[in-house]
């Protein structure tokens, strides 16, 4: 859309809030990164918390990794910090007397990370803007965190946040062309020709904006032109009814489950800072059990006191402790299970083998001449002991050579016997 009469233009323009602008010199995922800590920066001012002896405010990197969808690493968080730190925002804006003024800061002024925290620092003016200090600066409206962060682009990520703090005024405010370039971090020389910045950074944007389902607002623009030269631009805000509902602001860590109690997302943030996840739910099973065991007995049970009562005294390590000593226990018997079977396997190998063994000795001496056959019985006999030489007698008398065939007793002490004839142990 086009408005071709600047002086009309600008008696339209009625905004009680400061013109500022800030040069988006960084990266989408360090755009995002800043936007989530101005959040939690009001989310602490309201909650009336104060920064630590340092000055600081920390918040645990789990809580920045549920609202990613994922855990930054390291590294990769301190040089987007560091460049968030570096990059610089100028702001021009209308002081207190109406005269036009003008600042220079980092996104933030200081920063620090932990193995298990992010603290940082915002410049004083975006204090004041935070805080509200000021109703004529009071811009930077909480964003619904899970529409922002659906964005993929970064000039989107930046119209969306411009448009959202001017939806109470319905547009945003006038900027040159240059104004712009300079406002969403073009160098100089890229995008020169207007028609590939419009496409780049203004319309395709805008389109993605009207075209993102979690969306709440609808943006268009309107260019102001002198001849056949576009001067500048200013963008149209207004509601939108989202085709899906917006994620909620606040998803609890997954790690708190199974609280059967609401436990305060300020204690959320508290526990998570202290203690890794794994403690944390061992500490709310522990507090449960002892819940369940207080209402067997009849006893009013009041969980919100028990699980505060669970983390000051750290239940979570004894509970870890006795789980690890309960598996040991419960290893230990799986071990000598199988170490009985182990040993009771090998019995049977043995046994069968000395099966295998006693069959084919015995099939040896059945395979051999009759003459043969009758000789080593009968030395058999005569190796045998005295008591028992008659009842073999009688057994070879009575059965002939087939007598290990018909007498268990004959049979035993023969193969015992065949060990030792070579030829039917081959």
């Amino acid at each position: 859309m086009i408005v071709k009469n600047r002086k009309s233009y600008q008696a339209v323009l009625k905004t009680p809030q400061s013109i500022v602008h800030i040069k988006h010199n960084i990266s989408l995922r360090q755009y995002k990164y800043w936007v989530l800590l101005l959040r939690f920066y009001r989310e602490f001012f309201e909650a009336n918390e104060t920064p630590d002896e340092k000055g600081f405010y920390r918040v645990p990197i789990a809580k920045i990794t549920d609202y990613l969808g994922y855990e930054p690493l390291k590294a990769e968080l301190k040089a987007d910090f560091e460049a968030l730190r570096k990059e610089p925002i100028i702001i021009n804006f209308l002081d207190k007397d109406g005269k036009k003024a003008q600042r220079g800061m980092g996104f933030l002024s200081e920063w620090e990370i932990t193995s298990k925290t992010i603290a940082f620092k915002i410049p004083s003016f975006l204090e004041g803007v935070m805080r509200g200090d000021d109703k004529e600066a009071k811009i930077f409206q909480l964003l619904n965190w899970e529409i922002f962060n659906s964005f993929n682009g970064k000039y989107e990520a930046i119209i969306y946040k411009l448009c959202k703090d001017y939806k109470g005024i319905g547009r945003t405010p006038y900027m040159t062309i240059d104004e712009y370039r300079e406002y969403i971090g073009l160098k100089d020389g890229e995008y020169s020709v207007f028609k590939k910045l419009n496409v780049s950074t203004v319309t395709k944007p805008i389109k993605a904006i009207n075209e993102n389902e979690l969306s709440d607002i609808e943006v268009s623009v309107k260019y102001i032109r002198s001849e056949r030269k576009t001067d500048g631009l200013y963008f149209i805000v207004k509601e939108k009814k989202q085709a899906s509902l917006p994620f909620p602001e606040f998803e609890p860590n997954p790690a708190f489950a199974l609280a059967k109690v609401f436990i305060s997302i300020e204690n959320q943030t508290k526990y998570l800072e202290e203690m890794p996840t794994e403690e944390i739910e061992a500490t709310i099973k522990r507090a449960n059990e002892y819940g369940e065991s207080l209402k067997t007995k009849g006893q009013k049970v009041q969980m919100g006191g028990i699980y505060t009562k669970a983390f000051a005294e750290h239940w979570g390590i004894q509970y870890l402790a006795q789980q690890k000593a309960d598996q040991a226990e419960a290893t230990k018997k799986i071990e000598a299970g199988k170490k009985l079977e182990a040993e009771a396997e090998k019995e049977r190998d043995v046994k069968k083998a000395e099966r295998e063994k006693v069959e084919k000795m015995l099939a040896n001496f059945e395979a051999l001449p009759e003459g043969e056959k009758a000789e080593l019985i009968e030395k058999y006999i005569s190796t045998v002991v005295d008591v028992i030489r008659p009842t073999v007698q009688r057994a070879y008398k009575k059965y002939g050579i087939n007598a290990y065939k018909e007498s268990p007793q004959f049979k035993g002490l023969f193969t015992s016997f065949l060990r030792g004839v070579e030829k039917v142990n081959n």
